[in-house]
Formats: C-alpha cells, sequence, structure tokens
C-alpha cells in the first residue's frame, strides 16, 4: 500500500521581509548607491519572488532608530524605502504595485535604556530595519 504525498500547502496571499537596514546600508546611509553588496544580494531574492506574480501591492517602510532629532529619522526612513523601491521596481517589480513610507522611530522593535555610544547603536540595530509587505492579487 503506497501512502499518497500530502498535497503542497497552498501558496500565502501575503507576507512580510524584513530587511536589517544595517546589511543594507552603511549607519545613517540611505540612497541607492550605498545599498551593500549583501543588500543587493537580498533584494535580488526578493525581486525574483517577486517578478512574475500577480501582484495586489508591495509596501516598503523604512524604520530608524532614535538616535538622532525625529525628523532627521523621518527623512533617513523614507529616503531608505525610497531606494528599496527604486532598487525593486529597476529589477523588475512593478513601479504602479509599489509604495515607500519611512516611519522614522515610532515603531521600535528593540528598547535600549542605558547603553551609551557604540553599544547604543548596536543595541538598537533591530530598530534600523525596512520592511516589505506583500499582498498577492486573488
Amino acid at each position: 500500500m503506497h501512502e499518497s504525498a500530502a498535497p503542497a500547502p497552498p501558496e500565502p496571499t501575503a507576507f512580510v521581509e524584513q530587511l536589517d537596514a544595517d546589511g543594507l546600508f552603511a549607519f545613517g546611509k540611505a540612497d541607492i548607491r550605498d545599498i551593500s553588496p549583501a543588500g543587493r544580494a537580498a533584494l535580488d531574492t526578493l525581486a525574483g519572488r517577486l517578478t512574475g506574480r500577480n501582484l495586489d501591492v508591495v509596501h516598503v517602510i523604512g524604520h530608524s532608530d532614535r538616535i538622532g532629532n525625529r525628523q532627521g529619522n523621518l527623512r533617513l526612513s523614507n529616503r531608505r524605502a525610497d531606494a528599496v523601491r527604486d532598487y525593486l521596481v529597476e529589477r523588475g517589480v512593478p513601479s504602479d504595485r509599489i509604495t515607500a513610507v519611512g516611519r522614522g522611530d515610532v515603531e521600535p522593535v528593540a528598547e535600549c535604556g542605558s547603553e551609551r555610544g557604540q553599544a547604543l547603536i548596536t543595541c538598537l540595530a533591530p530598530n534600523r530595519r525596512v520592511e516589505v509587505r506583500v499582498r498577492l492579487a486573488d
């Protein structure tokens, strides 16, 4: 008696790709020319997952840490989101399906209390990120 293989699980209709901003950009950098080789490889892999798919929407959301002033952090997170969006569009993701927005430092995932200097920069690293939220069309 042969057991039939279990059916493959259905493809998810939405997913979130979280990219470490320090892996994408040098500290304080945000231009598309500043994306590191490792960041380019991660974005190339993501673009490969997105191109040729029936996309509803792709939201690119930049986040910063709390170091510096709020307006500067918001600008930095916007520039990083724009750079990731532009990179994905260059790699074939339809520009009419992708948005970019920066959230600054208002959605931290790590709280650091007593650290100072480089220890604070290291502790806050998880807050410096770019999320790519993908929803596939039915």
